[in-house]
């Protein structure tokens, strides 16, 4: 009998929540689909930021398993269970100013060991999904999907991705049923997508005349002088040109079989990673001695006792 297939979604928003229902709404479409779902709610579990200790990357470069120096908290279970498992990807969140809440960037940034361990994630071999939920103006321009496609590039072919706006109030989402077809949408397009090769799987969300063509974001950085521009994701070039009033991008075609997350990408930067990290190790001495200068220095304040 085949193993059924299964989406995951990660929930970083609240219990029931609009983003946790519009997952929801997105897995009910899968369901359809004959693909079953799980949910992980970030929220219940123990969720801890990142350091900036570097004892993956320090491992890494001295030739040894990475592991993350956190031990007490659930979230390289919730890595490992969305980066290896043989299944497809949702992840929800809400936007409470403009990017993707802390939850969220919190399991983001300690994505390392779990990356390293596995470069075989790098391959993209499994489908993902993002659903993006602001309160804000649109004119504003949300960061969501930008700073979630920043994880979901690493690992997944992105299918489908949403952002909404005005939901910040709880249930809010239901006084708007578009979002919820849209969503239901969303999840179907996962399923669908997992049940192709995956050569063959397409981006079935919107786009622009000035989508990055690889996170399909209009976020787009000049980065001197126009007509010259790139997706700061995922670092593409790319040239504006106007056809009348109407701007679009023609991005380059070799950048985009190297994006910033492809294999040759990651494994590039891990090679600056290890070269930094030897410079260190060749001059600890010096590193050591001058870091007691700052050490003992500076007024460092705390709020007040009881």
């Amino acid at each position: 009998m085949a193993k059924k297939k299964k989406i995951i979604g990660l929930s970083c928003g609240r219990k029931n929540g609009n983003s946790e229902s519009l997952l929801k709404e997105a897995l009910m479409g899968a369901e359809e689909l004959g693909v079953e779902g799980e949910i992980i709610r970030a929220m219940e579990l123990r969720v801890k930021p990142c350091t900036g200790c570097e004892t993956c990357t320090m491992l890494m470069a001295r030739g040894k398993e990475p592991v993350c120096a956190i031990k007490d908290d659930d979230v390289p279970w919730i890595l490992e269970k969305v980066l290896l498992e043989d299944a497809g990807f949702i992840v929800a969140f809400p936007l409470y100013h403009l990017r993707a809440n802390a939850y969220f960037e919190c399991i983001h940034e300690r994505m390392l060991p779990v990356m390293f361990k596995h470069p075989e994630i790098l391959k993209k071999n499994k489908v993902g999904a993002i659903i993006s939920v602001g309160g804000g103006e649109p004119e504003w321009t949300p960061l969501g999907l930008t700073s979630a496609n920043i994880f979901v590039q690493h690992s997944w072919r992105l299918v489908d991705q949403m952002q909404i706006n005005f939901c910040g109030r709880p249930g809010s989402v239901f006084l708007h049923p578009e979002y919820l077809e849209r969503a239901r949408k969303l999840g179907r397009n996962v399923a669908e997508s997992m049940m192709m090769p995956i050569e063959e799987v397409r981006y079935k969300g919107e786009d622009s005349d000035c989508s990055c063509p690889v996170c399909h974001c209009n976020v787009i950085k000049v980065p001197e002088r126009l007509p010259e521009v790139f997706c700061p994701v995922c670092w593409i070039r790319g040239n504006v040109h106007m056809e009348g009033t109407e701007m679009k991008v023609i991005w380059d075609e070799e950048s985009k079989k190297t994006p910033r997350f492809s294999e040759q990408g990651v494994f590039t930067h891990l090679d600056l990673i290890k070269s930094l990290q030897k410079t260190f190790y060749e001059n600890e001495g010096k590193v050591k001695e001058m870091k007691k200068r700052y050490e003992g220095y500076g007024n460092i304040v705390r709020p007040p006792a009881g």
